[in-house]
């Protein structure tokens, strides 16, 4: 026995290397999901300066990462970036509200009349169908060269997904939840407030992920018809004076924004359906 002691002994003392612990897979996690996107980023370009070096290609054409970034760095420094940038994101801001809300309300309408529903859906699809590019002209022409017609387009763009988002969502509500609600004698707006609305929420956070991309291309196409300020008016700025690097600096700042959209309504979407995974 004292001999199996000793040579147990030593064995208490012998350090092992500590197990990664959940924590640490999670840091992992979260760093992989942040370098892979810049991995690919960097690796675009790579090749994109490559290619413009070795086929020796045009600045009017295609002009280097680097002549673009001094594009970017030089509307900073001038202050033409920030006007623009701040009008772009309010008409997106108010248009995404506004197309929301009516959206919201017109897919509970939907949802909750079969006649409406008869009536108004086909000529929604055959607006939501109809080419964009072709409604904004009109809306200038109806609305002329002013925040109105831009707001419109916004409104057309933002308001389907969140309607058959809402309609959708509401229909998702399950029958024991719906006899809860009568036996508790909820009112309609009590109903809707208390359980609709919630049970609605993944379906409308999905619908927001369209809309938000959606007003940011509604945005973009009014400002690049009818407009004097924004990202839009850059890319014409850019286009007319064949000043390609302030082009592509345009459009590249016009997908962060749109990016930095999509991004807010995910985190949101983590947030409220945190308890529900």
């Amino acid at each position: 026995m004292e001999t199996l002691t000793r040579r147990r002994g030593p064995d208490r003392d012998v350090k092992r290397p500590a197990a990664s612990g959940p924590g640490d897979r999670g840091t992992l996690r979260r760093a992989g999901r942040i370098l892979t996107p810049l991995a690919y980023a960097a690796a675009v370009l790579a090749a994109w300066s490559a290619y413009v070096a070795l086929a020796d290609v045009p600045s009017y054409l295609l002009p280097a990462p680097g002549d673009v970034l001094d594009a970017g760095l030089k509307l900073v420094q001038d202050g033409t970036l920030w006007p623009n940038l701040t009008y772009t994101l309010r008409n997106i801001v108010l248009g995404f509200v506004g197309g929301s809300l009516i959206g919201i309300a017109l897919g509970w309408v939907l949802w909750a009349s079969r006649t409406v529903r008869e009536i108004l859906a086909p000529y929604m699809v055959l607006l939501q169908a109809a080419p964009k590019i072709a409604v904004a002209p009109l809306l200038v022409l109806w609305f002329g060269l002013s925040l109105t017609s831009q707001f419109a387009l916004i409104l057309l763009l933002v308001f389907f997904p969140m309607a058959m988002a809402t309609m959708l969502g509401l229909k998702d509500v399950s029958e024991d939840i719906s006899s809860l609600g009568r036996l508790l004698h909820l009112s309609p707006w009590q109903y809707l407030r208390m359980i609709q609305l919630p049970a609605a929420v993944p379906a409308l956070l999905a619908g927001a992920k369209i809309a938000v991309i959606d007003a940011m291309t509604g945005a973009f196409l009014a400002e690049y018809l009818a407009s004097e300020r924004g990202l839009g008016y850059l890319m014409v700025l850019g286009n007319t004076s064949s000043d390609t690097p302030l082009l592509i600096a345009a459009v590249l700042i016009t997908v962060a924004v749109g990016l930095l959209g999509f991004g807010l309504v995910s985190l949101a979407e983590r947030r409220l359906l945190r308890g529900r995974r």
